[in-house]
């Protein structure tokens, strides 16, 4: 894939990072022991950014669209203020006994707000702002839920968008059309052009952008 780590720099960043906390990596195994597709969990190096960045924000809200087994949640909650609360959005509510079972292990339950529901229909019905909102669902609405989160971000905070890079098919050199390409170019053309966000595209895993919303005098 060009626009990923090649497997030796991968397990170079690795081992030259704080180990991944033991209560992802038994959540990691059991993603892969049980899930169909395990491949979407995030690997150490993203969640260690999630993390860092959380850590760094300290926010109050966080809105996550895509909880799949709850790794990000847990990555995403290590920053919490102490009165903090984290907003998940997963339609898949076969996956919940897994979240549950890693999030009361973490200690974060009693602070998620979990929805079994399709992310456009929660949206419109969500109040206040967030500090960050991370976007890790549906990719072919991706555009459609970013346009949606912005109004609900407080200015200066972090819209994070998870796979940017669609595996390389967004570059020039891949030939062939992809659906889901055009929509990640789209968006990352849509959010860099406009005046109210600054953004930065990083090639972590499959490509992570970050938004930053403006204040009204910036």
């Amino acid at each position: 894939m060009p626009h990923q780590l090649d497997d030796e720099l991968l397990q170079y960043s690795v081992q030259n990072s704080t180990k991944e906390d033991a209560i992802l990596s038994a959540l990691r195994k059991r993603t892969w022991q049980k899930v169909l597709t395990p491949q979407m969990l995030s690997d150490p190096i993203q969640g260690k950014f999630l993390q860092n960045l959380s850590r760094m924000v300290r926010p109050k809200r966080i809105l996550e669209l895509g909880t799949y087994t709850g790794y990000s949640t847990i990555c995403l909650a290590s920053g919490l203020a102490a009165d903090g609360v984290i907003d998940t959005v997963e339609p898949n509510d076969e996956l919940n006994s897994i979240q549950e079972e890693f999030w009361q292990e973490a200690g974060i339950i009693e602070r998620v707000n979990r929805f079994n529901a399709e992310a456009l229909e929660v949206l419109p019905n969500l109040s206040g702002l967030y500090d960050i909102i991370w976007i890790d669902a549906d990719k072919p609405r991706t555009r459609l839920y970013a346009d949606a989160c912005l109004p609900l971000l407080r200015p200066g905070g972090w819209l994070l968008v998870d796979n940017v890079l669609w595996w390389g098919k967004v570059l020039p050199s891949h030939a062939e059309t992809d659906a889901t390409a055009e929509i990640m170019k789209s968006t990352a053309s849509w959010l860099a052009g406009r005046s109210d966000v600054r953004t930065t595209l990083l090639p972590i895993r499959d490509g992570i952008l970050m938004v930053e919303k403006l204040g009204v005098t910036e």
